[in-house]
């Protein structure tokens, strides 16, 4: 959905004004947990800290988890551990990705949460601004903003497929819709996980979980949609984070393709045979249809590698006898 256009359900989407006493009152104001779990990018690093600790949001922690080679992060870190009480930071060798991710989510104490990938960046008014949302209308369940890309050296950069800006005013997007709108066109409208502030308790112990499958490449919409599942959503036309796209990034790479390409259509059939979103079968059955030819016609393009082992067949196998036992009604 591109700029100033509306999905079809006009009634689910309207302007929403933020709660502007509250969100500025610097006392009494709910916890926000900023996580940042890192893996040897020091210099990257210490700018994303930076931009937490720049926050004008009063009540905010930053949980560190630092799974580095090296201590070279935890040396970089070290002065602003010293003079800032509210940066928790765990160092935590050997660590996987996924387990280091959970890891700083396992820690958070706040009521709210953000994470902050390590390359990234934060606007210093990001959590104040979304906070002032959350707080205005108790059935918000995620509020996102457009994210500005930019470059190994910070400059921006213009959108990408997915990343252009969705509304030109702030706007409220009732959940059911605006999860059928993401399954429907397999793009993450919502944003990375530095996008996006979330209330913890609407995703539950455990981040990348939807319908009780655990995700890792697409854990962010995975999470996004279940909290959508019984809340709405909040989209901010400014550029409230930066996302950074650099050469130590490995989103293009066949193996997180094939990851990705499976994990959308188990969401997809998940959420149709579930009734958490696409109610409307026959129109489901329509998307599902193109979406399994393409799932198909990608995998037998890179089968060397499923193969090899590049996502485990077995779950390969699940989803598209999932998917064809939805096409032909079994």
């Amino acid at each position: 959905m591109g700029p100033g256009s509306n999905p079809k359900n006009e009634d689910a989407v309207r302007t929403v004004e933020p709660n502007q006493q509250t969100a500025t009152h610097p006392s009494g104001l709910p916890l926000v947990s900023i996580l940042i779990p890192t893996h040897n990018r020091p210099d990257y690093a210490e700018l994303a800290l930076k931009s937490a600790l720049a926050q004008t949001y009063p009540a905010i922690e930053i949980i560190v988890n630092d799974n580095s080679d090296d201590t070279l992060t935890q040396e970089r870190f070290a002065p602003y551990i010293a003079s800032h009480p509210r940066i928790h930071y765990a160092r935590v060798p050997g660590c996987g990705v996924m387990e280091n991710f959970q890891y700083c989510y396992d820690r958070a104490t706040g009521e709210y949460v953000n994470y902050l990938m390590d390359d990234d960046l934060f606007h210093p008014e990001k959590i104040q601004k979304m906070m002032s949302f959350m707080l205005a209308k108790p059935n918000i369940g995620l509020v996102t903003s457009f994210r500005q890309l930019i470059d190994a050296n910070g400059a921006h950069m213009a959108p990408i497929a997915g990343t252009e800006r969705k509304f030109e005013v702030d706007t409220l997007i009732e959940g059911r819709s605006l999860g059928t709108m993401i399954l429907s066109n397999g793009l993450n409208m919502i944003g990375e996980p530095t996008t996006v502030l979330f209330r913890k308790s609407d995703v539950g112990p455990v981040f990348g979980r939807f319908l009780g499958k655990q995700y890792t490449t697409l854990s962010d919409v995975a999470t996004w949609l279940a909290v959508l599942a019984h809340r709405d959503g909040v989209y901010l036309p400014e550029a409230l984070s930066y996302f950074r796209i650099h050469g130590g990034q490995d989103q293009r790479s066949n193996g997180i393709k094939i990851k990705a390409n499976v994990e959308w259509l188990e969401l997809f059939c998940d959420a149709h045979q579930q009734g958490a979103f696409l109610p409307d079968a026959s129109s489901a059955q329509d998307l599902l249809g193109s979406k399994l030819v393409t799932c198909i016609w990608f995998l037998l393009s890179v089968r060397d590698e499923v193969k090899a082992g590049a996502y485990p067949l077995e779950r390969i196998q699940a989803v598209l006898q999932q998917a064809t036992s939805i096409m032909f009604g079994k």
